[in-house]
């Protein structure tokens, strides 16, 4: 195996092929993104229980790194709305939040939700994503969506109140304050709304969010609002991300923080490969998914030593970046540059912005986080599909919110486990004029011999519905002294399935009969081979055809005497083997011997 400085400094590949002629492009669209990034970025910090510089550091040194590291040219990784949520929930019965207690916590989760991210790239686990399902995803999205709305009330309305992780404990305690309202904080968030929605529709190319904080930040500083009891931002430190020791006063709570932070890992994963899928989808760029999970863990490192907090793929920014036609990751980097600028050189003009404002931007953000045609056109899909939203919508609301990620996600997986563990079988005959094999009609099947086929996995998941099914095939055929399954459609099988496999050779040996298979893979009959089952049943037994595996077990085991009796004419042979004359197989080919044994009366029953 060679190893190339491209496997440890991916970013090398698309440097070296980097065009100057990009550098516009790149160029416009990071400033593009930077200004969408710095109201987000304070605002999702709230979220997550900071000071809004933190929102801000995150989208720093983390960005940068993402870009760096990852596979994708517009990815932009940062703070996001769910990650923020999972982070407060998985840290505010741990400590008082924005207290130092507080902030190592977030610094040592950010490191330990990267290494487990990084474990899973170095492992090459990218494929496991493929088990979490678009429904999960809508269904979390929007149960995140309602909590992160209904969280930003209090600070919308400018009530004091104290605040709950119970999702109906905190609506109720709203309903109980209205009457303390305070009316200039309220009007200037929903200024900030009004302001974002508009901008939305008549100049949707502008940044809406940033115009509304800037206006309504002019309005506290002309009137002095803040004096007047609205609740405002204050001075943020005019300074690059400070450099923490993640380990500092938090490896203690590590068995608090290690259900949290596997939550937090695997919904950041989820998050970027999806944003990142949808966006390669239109670019035709071949992503590497296992070295997207290795950016994003070494993001979250970089978070952890850098002042930020877990962080992700952002889909409003990457879909900026697309959007603003950046061409590399360059892009990413310019505005994670361009948000470090900003905070050492504008950081005082945000001492006025009202956290109303913040409230407000948020709640517009929750709104567009439901997907609401998506949600729809998986209702109408399936009930599985209905039933994973549902319940992982309700477990977001309802549950602690890292939870309903395992809830999603377990749900997903139960779903394709019980699709995996009941694969299709059914009889077959051929088809007197074509050959062709086809279900059997009125269950009119071969008095000596059953054809079935099965068309899925028989592994350690369905081998106790394959089992059951054949043997009770079986049971209600008490001359079925044979048994061919057609394999075509079964590209795996285990040593579970060798198991049952060699349960039913037992039985159709113990009447005298055989075991046959038609259309198996080459990698079924490797296991077969190297199980040993392969000289148990004898290699005449396997056929790559259902026409030879059926001649083949007529010379050798069908009984003259039974096809003598049989009133169905199943097979182009039946007429001949019902005369007795074996030697259609050959000349000289004579039957077996064999004695015609009545059925026990309780066979069946």
């Amino acid at each position: 195996m060679h190893v190339h400085l491209e496997n440890f400094t991916p970013f090398v590949s698309w440097i070296r092929g980097y065009r100057l002629h990009h550098l516009k492009a790149d160029l416009f669209a990071g400033l593009t993104v930077s200004v969408v990034a710095v109201p987000q970025s304070m605002a999702y910090a709230l979220i997550a229980g900071l000071p809004v510089q933190y929102g801000l550091y995150a989208s720093i040194v983390p960005t940068i790194i993402g870009c760096l590291w990852g596979s994708s040219a517009h990815l932009i990784t940062g703070p996001t709305t769910a990650i923020s949520l999972v982070v407060f929930s998985s840290l505010q019965d741990l400590a008082q939040m924005s207290s130092a207690t507080y902030l190592h916590m977030v610094f040592f989760l950010a490191m330990m939700v990267g290494v487990v991210q990084i474990i899973m790239g170095v492992a090459r686990l990218g494929t496991l994503l493929n088990f979490v399902s678009h429904a999960v995803l809508l269904g979390f999205t929007a149960g995140a969506a309602m909590l992160i709305g209904f969280k930003q009330l209090p600070g919308l309305l400018g009530l004091n109140i104290e605040k709950s992780s119970i999702f109906l404990e905190s609506l109720f305690s709203i309903f109980m304050h209205l009457g303390q309202v305070h009316l200039t904080t309220f009007l200037l968030g929903a200024v900030t709304i009004a302001v974002i929605v508009v901008m939305k529709k008549i100049k949707p190319a502008w940044p809406g969010t940033l115009i509304a904080m800037i206006l309504v930040g002019i309005l506290v500083a002309i009137f002095d609002l803040d004096a007047r009891g609205v609740a405002v931002v204050g001075a943020i430190p005019r300074s690059l991300p400070p450099f923490h020791n993640p380990g500092y006063g938090a490896i203690m709570k590590i068995g608090q923080l290690a259900p949290g932070a596997l939550a937090i890992a695997i919904l950041g994963l989820v998050e970027a490969v999806s944003i990142a899928k949808a966006i390669a989808g239109q670019t035709h760029q071949r992503l590497n998914v296992n070295q997207e999970f290795i950016g994003q863990g070494l993001s979250n490192i970089a978070a952890s030593f850098f002042s930020g907090y877990p962080v992700s793929g952002s889909f409003t920014r990457s879909a900026v970046n697309f959007q603003s036609g950046g061409k590399t990751p360059i892009s990413g980097i310019i505005s994670g540059v361009t948000v470090a600028l900003t905070v050492v050189l504008a950081a005082p003009l945000a001492a006025k912005l009202p956290l109303s404002a913040l409230a407000g931007v948020l709640i517009v953000v929750a709104f567009d986080m439901v997907r609401k045609n998506d949600i729809i056109r998986t209702i109408r899909a399936t009930r599985s599909d209905t039933a994973v939203l549902v319940i992982t919508f309700l477990s977001t609301l309802l549950l602690n919110i890292e939870f309903a990620v395992y809830v999603g996600v377990l749900l997903s997986i139960g779903l394709h486990l019980a699709k995996t563990s009941h694969p299709r079988i059914y009889s077959v005959v051929p088809d007197l004029k074509t050959g062709k094999m086809k279900g059997s009609a009125y269950g009119q099947t071969c008095c000596q011999m059953d054809i079935v086929q099965i068309e899925g996995s028989i592994f350690f998941g369905s081998v106790a519905y394959v089992q059951e099914d054949l043997e009770r095939r079986l049971r209600h055929h008490p001359y079925t002294t044979n048994l061919l399954i057609r394999m075509h459609h079964v590209n795996t099988l285990d040593a579970s399935g060798i198991h049952v496999l060699e349960i039913l050779l037992e039985e159709v040996s113990g009447r005298g009969g055989g075991l046959y298979f038609s259309g198996i893979n080459h990698r079924v009959f490797e296991v077969i081979k190297n199980s040993g089952l392969l000289k148990e049943i004898g290699e005449t037994h396997l056929r790559s055809t259902t026409g030879s595996a059926i001649r083949q077990a007529m010379r050798e085991s069908f009984c003259p005497m039974v096809c003598a009796a049989c009133e169905y004419a199943v097979f182009v042979e039946c007429p001949e083997l019902k005369k007795g004359n074996w030697e259609i197989f050959g000349e000289g080919v004579q039957p077996r011997q064999c004695v015609l044994q009545l059925p026990d009366e309780n066979v069946g029953s």
